[in-house]
């Protein structure tokens, strides 16, 4: 699992168009939220989340909150 949300959605998808069609949104908000232009909502998180198997709650927030998580970390 990658650590970055960019990183999830191109391990799993081969292109940002094609994740955004599996969330149902048009490109331009994936590309706006893949490359933190914009906030995803919380209903958002927990289907990204599903869509890209994340594993546990720790690979969530280095995933959706790496600002937090750093703070996790030494």
């Amino acid at each position: 699992m990658e650590n970055t949300l960019r990183g999830a959605v191109l391990a799993q998808y081969p292109s940002i168009k094609s994740f955004a069609d599996a969330m149902n949104w048009n490109r331009k908000k994936g590309s706006r939220i893949v490359n933190r232009k914009q906030y995803p909502t919380a209903k958002d998180m927990e289907k990204m989340a599903a869509l890209l198997k994340v594993p546990d709650a720790v690979s969530f927030v280095r995933i959706f909150l790496p600002s937090i998580s750093t703070m996790w970390e030494n």
